[in-house]
């Protein structure tokens, strides 16, 4: 029986087809993120589906009930936590403007950083923020790569002052906390800690982690707890080396790299502020 021969294929043709598989394939992956990318960005902030309600009753009470605390959370992302670590009577301007920043619904810009990632913020909004304290924890979810929500945190080194480790190419600085307060969400944490215990921790980082190398990579090409020398960091691993160092581990997952959201879930903080997030999920 005669065998059949089978033809085969030019070597070009078969140059082109995995050519263009190869191109269809990367363009399914690019179309794949900016899709995840575009779903990142719709869902970067969260505003109550509820109606605004009018909290003049509640604030001319002289003691407020737990319902009182409730409404006023859900009406502002001012939680019991909050008022309860107050010295006088709160600030009943301060409350309604954080009334009004939870309820905003502008439009927020996309700004892509570097390519992949980018931030979701408001270039004209600054909201209300609580006055913050040696040793609080800002964390934001704006931040975006590839469609996930990596995001940004910071540790609080003064009352108008933050330690951040921002992006690639840069170190370590001191600045302002202005970012978050532009940032389409953000969460105030405060430490469960006695002031001096913060405060050692503050003095830690800015002994130790002020001017230090930015890299993607720490945990994973580097050591993750660099307690004895630090080298480089990110954001969140910032955070969490000055706590680590003291005795604190706040990384809620215990992985090699540490990220914001790890931080946001650490028992060892209360949440103190919250805008832009959802009041009951947070950042879970």
């Amino acid at each position: 029986m005669q065998a059949i021969k089978r033809k085969r294929m030019h070597p070009l043709k078969r140059a082109g087809i995995i050519v263009f598989a190869v191109v269809f394939a990367l363009a399914a992956v690019f179309a794949f993120f900016m899709i995840c990318d575009a779903v990142a960005h719709n869902t970067a902030r969260t505003v109550p589906n509820y109606p605004r309600q009018d909290l003049s009753a509640v604030l001319a009470k002289e003691e407020w009930s737990d319902e009182d605390y409730d409404l006023i959370y859900r009406q502002t992302g001012l939680t019991r936590a909050y008022f309860e670590g107050l010295d006088a009577r709160p600030d009943e301007e301060f409350i309604l403007r954080c009334q009004n920043d939870l309820f905003f619904e502008g439009e927020y810009e996309h700004d892509a950083d570097t390519f992949g990632t980018a931030h979701d913020y408001f270039p004209d909004e600054y909201f209300a923020m609580v006055e913050l304290e040696p040793g609080d924890v800002l964390i934001s979810a704006s931040v975006h790569t590839m469609g996930w929500k990596n995001g940004h945190a910071a540790l609080v080194v003064g009352g108008s002052s933050v330690l951040q480790a921002f992006g690639v190419g840069t170190v370590s600085d001191i600045v302002s906390p202005t970012w978050f307060r532009r940032a389409a969400n953000f969460m105030v944490l405060r430490p469960k800690l006695e002031k001096s215990e913060a405060d050692r921790v503050v003095s830690w980082a800015l002994e130790n982690m002020n001017g230090v190398e930015y890299s993607l990579f720490t945990g994973i090409f580097s050591p993750k707890d660099q307690t004895d020398d630090p080298r480089d960091t990110q954001c969140a691993h910032l955070v969490w080396q000055a706590y680590y160092a003291c005795g604190y581990d706040i990384d809620s997952t215990g992985g090699p790299v540490v990220s914001p959201k790890n931080i946001a879930n650490s028992d060892l903080f209360e949440v103190i502020q919250v805008n832009g997030f959802d009041l009951d999920t947070l950042w879970r």
